[in-house]
């Protein structure tokens, strides 16, 4: 049976927990092939536990790729 709810538009962007105590989250964006990160308000850096550094990789692995694709995407129209 084919699923009625579908992603009809390619993910563009992931939002992070860091560790704080405010559980402060940052974001990556794609955007016309590039990657936006942005940190929470206020802060110039922030740290990544274990947990977070995995999810990071894996949300900067996908962010890669879809930008990869706007790249070849723009590339080939």
């Amino acid at each position: 049976m084919e699923p009625i709810i579908k992603v009809t538009t390619p993910k563009r962007e992931w939002l992070l927990r860091c560790y704080s105590d405010k559980e402060d989250v940052l974001s990556l964006e794609v955007q016309d092939g590039g990657i936006d990160v942005f940190l929470p308000s206020g802060v110039d850096g922030v740290r990544l536990e274990a947990g977070q550094i995995a999810a990071f990789r894996e949300a900067l692995d996908e962010a890669i790729a879809r930008a990869e694709a706007d790249l070849r995407a723009a590339a080939t129209a």
